[in-house]
């Protein structure tokens, strides 16, 4: 078995959209991006959901070669999304390109947002995909979720106990007045499960950026304006967090309680997957207006 590693250095990128620029320069941006967060030191960079994209299902372009190339000249691995045509129907993409340009994980986003937002943000409702996200990335057991799935807690908790010390939340944008519990979720996710969480998200006109990067204990960088930041993640202490109980000794050793993950009781949780009457219905949306479903600029309204 390969060494543990102890630290790992995290570069996260918000862009700035622009509404009058065609949605293909993306490309060459994220590639920019790539070597910038390689110059940092980073292992991985992380961007928003559906970048560099295809965003919206009336554009056609291919980032994955360039993405790849610029992965290996970089030595970074990359989290990037798209919508993708699949059987048939539309879905989210996030991929996980390693620092050599090969393809370490393809995960179809499991629970798409409800109401208008994938009408309003892709041009159509998206179908779910059928299993989590998880791979190691640079020796580090990572999951990926995408935007509204943090407000989902099982989908963190599902990968935290198949031992992801990282997840990366790339999400779309238009949070606005949400956007304070964005970041309060992205915490509370880190904290409950004893990892690293990162998020972060597109800028759509003059909205002020949320994007961040949580651990058990505390906020370890954060950007509102757009760009590329990192943060170094201390694996051993998220280690330690998890194989250590609660104490009421003094000094504490610990802003965040530890154990939270072996004082777990799956046998008394089998409500969790018992099926309930009024779950929203992916496969089988309400409809929406029929102007969103037509081709347009971004409204930046959505998750």
């Amino acid at each position: 078995m390969a060494e543990k590693v102890e630290t790992l250095r995290l570069a996260v990128v918000q862009p700035q959209v622009d509404g009058n620029a065609p949605a293909s320069e993306r490309v060459p941006e994220a590639v920019r991006y790539i070597a910038e967060a390689g110059e940092a030191g980073a292992q991985i960079v992380l961007f928003p959901e559906g970048y560099p994209g295809p965003l919206r299902i009336d554009e056609a372009y291919d980032a994955a070669g360039p993405i790849a190339e610029a992965c290996r000249e970089a030595r970074v691995a990359a989290c990037w999304s798209r919508v993708e045509a699949i059987e048939g129907s539309w879905r989210k993409v996030a991929h996980l390109t390693g620092a050599d340009g090969s393809k370490l994980l393809r995960y179809e986003r499991l629970h798409p947002a409800t109401g208008d937002v994938h009408p309003t943000l892709s041009g159509t409702h998206l179908s779910p995909g059928g299993e989590l996200g998880l791979t190691e990335v640079a020796g580090v057991r990572v999951g990926v979720l995408i935007c509204s799935e943090l407000w989902v807690p099982e989908v963190a908790r599902s990968l935290a106990v198949q031992g992801a010390e990282l997840i990366l939340g790339p999400a779309g944008g238009g949070f606005h007045r949400v956007a304070p519990n964005w970041q309060i979720v992205t915490r509370a996710r880190a904290i409950e499960n004893q990892c690293y969480v990162a998020m972060t998200q597109h800028l759509f006109g003059d909205e002020e950026g949320a994007a961040l990067i949580a651990g058990p204990e505390q906020v370890e960088a954060s950007l509102a304006a757009a760009g590329l930041f990192t943060a170094d993640l201390d694996l051993d202490r998220v280690r330690w967090l998890r194989e250590t109980d609660d104490s009421m000794e003094e000094p504490k050793q610990f802003d965040s309680l530890p154990g939270l993950l072996r004082m777990r009781r799956p046998e008394v949780y089998g409500e969790l997957t018992r099926e309930r009457e009024g779950l929203y219905d992916y496969f089988d949306p309400p409809p929406v207006p029929e102007e969103l479903l037509l081709p347009g600029a971004f409204r930046g309204t959505g998750a």
